[in-house]
């Protein structure tokens, strides 16, 4: 009996000291009422790559904008105006000056519209508009989240390959030349990026090891960029040594891709020939 009377004694004393402390969850609501970018708190901002088909192309990008506030009984207009520190030059690689936008009463979320220039930016160009919000009504602007910068990303439409092609691929290293038939297929939901079934080219094959030691490459413009490994037994990786870039001849059908093993110390060129 004396456990049973020590352990309820213990269990009040903790109802007697929790009872002390405030409820966690009162007063947790945002009482304020703000505006925001959506993606402010992104670290690097908020990124679009947008694919080049033609040279007049203009691509539109919504940019969010958020009321934090448990009151929505009132609109909030923002004003968005263009940082002069930015290096997206108007007329040039945006058509875009400053807008006004309203977030409607009973509503927590607007969106305005960014004419990207695409057609006239070049894919070795990276610029970044950096957007602010200059004044609010009916809110404050939120001090962490109230600029954006929008990195802007253009690249070249690839057509590399579909999921059925096949390529005869030649591979060459220290351990000598192997050629083997590989497949180049899309990622799936990316643009412009390629899995290589066996970049070796049937090199580890030979020494008995599987046919499937893929290499994925991204296509910008007919330059080919290593980007990661895919399913494979070896680290295959970037190449180490120059060249690092390969290439694409579209007019020929053929790239040529460079990695390296460096646990096997090779760095291997390969080029493949679309069947």
């Amino acid at each position: 009996m004396k456990k049973i009377y020590s352990y309820l004694a213990v269990v009040f004393a903790m109802l007697a000291i929790t009872s002390c402390f405030d409820d966690p969850g009162r007063d947790a609501f945002f009482e304020g009422n703000e505006v925001e970018f959506q993606d402010g708190n992104l670290p690097n901002g908020f990124s679009v790559t947008q694919v080049r088909r033609t040279p007049d192309q203009v691509d539109v990008v919504d940019i969010q904008v958020n009321r934090v506030s448990t009151d929505a009984s009132r609109d909030i207009t923002v004003s968005i105006g263009v940082d002069p520190a930015s290096t997206a030059i108007q007329g040039v690689h945006v058509d875009f000056t400053g807008a006004s936008v309203t977030i409607p009463a009973g509503q927590f979320v607007a969106t305005f519209p960014v004419n990207v220039l695409t057609g006239n930016i070049d894919p070795s160009e990276s610029p970044v508009l950096k957007l602010v919000m200059e004044a609010a009504t009916g809110a404050e602007v939120s001090d962490n989240y109230g600029d954006l910068d929008v990195n802007i990303n253009v690249i070249c439409e690839s057509n590399i390959s579909t999921a059925t092609d096949t390529w005869t691929a030649t591979s060459q290293s220290r351990f000598g030349t192997f050629t083997a038939q590989v497949t180049v297929t899309p990622v799936d939901g990316a643009v412009g990026e390629y899995v290589v079934s066996d970049i070796s080219a049937g090199l580890y094959a030979a020494f008995g090891f599987s046919t499937t030691q893929e290499a994925i490459y991204g296509d910008n413009c007919n330059v080919m960029t290593f980007l990661r490994g895919g399913q494979r037994q070896f680290n295959i990786s970037a190449p180490s040594v120059e060249p690092t870039e390969g290439s694409f001849d579209p007019a020929t059908n053929t790239l040529v891709l460079y990695w390296s093993d460096p646990n096997n110390s090779i760095n291997g060129t390969t080029t493949l020939v679309k069947n």
